[in-house]
């Protein structure tokens, strides 16, 4: 059973065939190749001109274009996958210069099929009925609310014209080729002659390689669209903008790529080499690609073994070009000086992901735990901390507790008769001794500021108990 398609706005006697009656259409197999393959070939600019003016002709006369022009869609015609038909028809939209959208997608019902798509149906942009003209009595009635009112300038907007366009090409899927089923090239509204279309913005799959190419070169993204544009045959032909390259090459750079990933490797096998208490360990998903990193230098782990009781955890770095969040293990030595313990780059802050990295790290230092251990209040980072180090004693790190608090509670600190509660806030966080202490002053604090009903205030600042123990 195959979901039904909406065929509200295709009505086009034209369009209507089906694969008994599609013979006087069908193209010989040869043509189709090479309908298939001259659409990459490169056009000069005289023939897209002619084809240009043969369309808009055609369109202005209610007539379809000429069935024997290798670059129009034509009743019977198969491509290898849907994304093949509906770019075909795309570039034809660009030489016709119209625009168009996927309207329906249609997905087969079957179990053994795993519902995969069966029918895909595009349609003109503009293939959506008018809007519905107000009468008289609106226009009237929207004139009286806008007396005595502030005249406003009108806002530049670019909402495209619905004019119940039946242009439309339906491709369907069987035995594993798609075919155009259902045609219609009539237009009833003006063809975008001479206008540039920003909508056709298409990269063949060799022009995405040569960008990963130019990128890894650093070239820069001038002279990269120089380049495409004129393997098209000019700056004209070249259907994406500066910003579209741009985008894609951010969409690159964010890629955890074979060959980065084969450098790290082959570093960290020179480090293994140099150093043989040097550890390292890679996480692979489902699919063989890698999505967490662990590594130790050797002087880490001798760092670990005198000042590893106390260990920070934090995974909030993100300024890297993967946009992968960093982890480091954090230590403080002898000489009040900062010390790594061990690193990480991980995919996602998961329960599972950071139970990896805790175990990961264990195994590193040969199974010792710390005693204290501090991160953030990440529920997913304290759930893992309880399951790999449940006699680990875990406390949440204060300088995220403050920030906490001032992003949430800046009316609270803001108010009228509040004044001195930041001062006061502050010397009690900083430099209470003990657990009494605190909890006498935090109340006091509480009262005399008249903060109590802050719901907010206290439920991100008035644990006493993991405040106080961030103290210690």
């Amino acid at each position: 059973m195959v979901e039904e398609e909406d065929q509200s706005n295709t009505t086009s006697e034209v369009t209507r065939t089906n694969a008994e009656s599609s013979d006087t259409h069908q193209i010989p197999l040869e043509k189709q190749d090479s309908t298939e393959t001259d659409a990459d070939k490169e056009l000069t600019k005289q023939e897209i001109e002619a084809f240009i003016i043969s369309e808009q002709i055609a369109a202005s006369e209610g007539n379809n274009a000429d069935l024997n022009n290798i670059y129009t869609p034509q009743l019977g015609m198969e491509f290898e996958s849907k994304d093949a038909a509906e770019h075909f028809f795309n570039f034809y939209a660009s030489l016709a210069r119209f625009k168009t959208v996927v309207v329906h997608v249609a997905r087969t019902s079957s179990l053994k099929r795993d519902n995969e798509m069966i029918r895909t149906t595009v349609k003109c942009n503009r293939y959506e009925k008018p809007p519905v003209k107000k009468n008289t009595e609106q226009k009237e009635a929207q004139v009286d609310e806008q007396i005595g009112k502030k005249k406003k300038k009108p806002r530049r907007t670019n909402v495209l014209d619905k004019t119940d366009c039946q242009c439309v090409m339906v491709a369907s899927e069987d035995k594993g080729v798609w075919r155009i089923i259902r045609l219609d090239l009539d237009h009833n509204h003006d063809l975008c002659l001479g206008q540039p279309l920003s909508g056709h913005k298409y990269l063949t799959e060799l022009e995405k390689e040569l960008i990963r190419t130019l990128n890894d070169n650093n070239i820069p993204t001038k002279q990269m669209v120089s380049i495409l544009s004129h393997m098209r045959g000019g700056p004209t032909t070249l259907p994406v903008k500066k910003k579209d390259i741009s985008n894609y090459r951010t969409k690159i750079n964010r890629q955890v790529r074979g060959t980065d990933m084969t450098k790290v490797l082959e570093y960290f096998r020179t480090k293994k080499v140099e150093d043989p208490t040097f550890f390292y360990r890679f996480q692979l998903d489902d699919d063989k690609r890698v999505c967490n990193i662990f590594w130790r230098d050797g002087s880490s782990l001798r760092y670990y073994v005198d000042y590893g009781y106390c260990v920070s955890f934090d995974a909030t770095y993100m300024t890297n070009k993967y946009r992968l969040p960093f982890a480091p293990f954090v230590g403080i030595t002898g000489h009040a000086q900062t010390c790594i313990f061990a690193c990480a780059f991980i995919q996602d802050e998961t329960k599972e992901t950071f139970k990896w990295v805790f175990e990961t790290f264990l195994e590193s230092m040969g199974g010792k735990r710390p005693k204290t251990i501090i991160t953030d209040q990440d529920k997913a980072m304290k759930g893992a901390i309880a399951e790999v180090m449940p006699n680990t004693i875990h406390r949440n790190c204060l300088f995220h507790i403050k920030n906490k608090c001032y992003n949430k509670n800046l009316k609270v600190f803001a108010a009228k008769g509040n004044e001195g509660l930041y001062e006061e806030f502050e010397d009690i966080v900083n430099n209470c001794l003990t657990e009494q202490e605190f909890e006498h002053l935090w109340e006091e604090m509480i009262k005399d500021k008249k903060t109590r009903e802050e719901q907010v205030f206290h439920k991100n600042v008035g644990n006493e108990e993991k405040i106080h123990t961030s103290l210690l």
